[in-house]
């Protein structure tokens, strides 16, 4: 290595150590980083193979117990069914399009409430009481059951 003409020993020594630093530095944080992943690798290996695949099963859908109605809000006070779970307790019973006008007697006051009133244990009953245009109103008695929504 050549010194410049203005660098002194001394300055060059320092240059030198500075990038020795640097060099050990950056192989120390190197040496953390493989190590950290080998340990989250050894982990991710030691699990249940049955957990796991729980896991990625849970990761693809979801599971409630209900009546299979997918309900949406519209406008202020208006709630209505937006799409019915083929094989649902409402499959064939309530059509999409239908205004809910109550659950087991009560209005519940807002889109979530309208949901928890509609789900509940599996077996339990539930009166839902529809509006269709042109057609009136009708109350059906559902049953709750698992819904399996696949993603």
């Amino acid at each position: 290595m050549r010194l410049n003409q203005h660098e002194s020993p001394t300055a060059s020594s320092i240059s030198r150590w500075r990038t020795a630093r640097g060099i050990v530095l950056g192989a120390i944080v190197l040496a953390g980083s493989m190590a950290t992943s080998a340990a989250i690798m050894f982990r991710l290996a030691d699990t249940d193979c049955a957990a796991a695949a729980q896991a990625r099963h849970v990761e693809r859908g979801y599971t409630y117990s209900g009546v299979g109605a997918v309900i949406q809000q519209r406008g202020a006070d208006s709630v209505v069914v937006r799409h019915v779970l083929p094989n649902g307790p409402a499959f064939g019973v309530i059509r999409e399009g239908a205004t809910l006008i109550s659950v087991d007697g009560h209005k519940p006051q807002s889109l979530e409430a309208w949901a928890m009133a509609l789900r509940g244990p599996e077996g339990t009953s539930v009166k839902v009481e529809v509006a269709y245009p042109c057609t009136g109103h009708e109350t059906v008695t559902l049953e709750r059951q698992l819904i399996h929504i696949r993603r």
